[in-house]
């Protein structure tokens, strides 16, 4: 079976994580490509698919509460962190 190269190693052949892959699609500075590829990778990789969800949750959550705009770094950073401690 032929894996689809995977369009987030870096040019030094660095492979990501799941959760740098993750935050790239979060942060929206992701390709077209590259958000194909995390799909089919989300199928098959549980926290990948957990992650996803639990961080879109709260991007919307924060941009609902935030009066439409969006939340501080710092505010998103601690969330997460705080969610990470529980979930481990």
């Amino acid at each position: 079976m032929n894996l689809p190269t995977n369009p987030f190693v870096s040019n030094d052949g660095k492979k990501p994580t799941c959760m740098e892959m993750l935050q790239l699609i979060l942060d929206g500075q992701d390709s077209q490509e590259q958000r194909e590829y995390f799909k089919n990778h989300m199928d098959n990789c549980m926290p990948c698919f957990k992650g996803y969800h639990v961080d879109m949750t709260i991007k919307e959550l924060l941009k609902s509460k935030c009066c439409g705009g969006e939340a501080p770094d710092e505010l998103v950073a601690k969330i997460k962190s705080q969610i990470a401690s529980t979930i481990s």
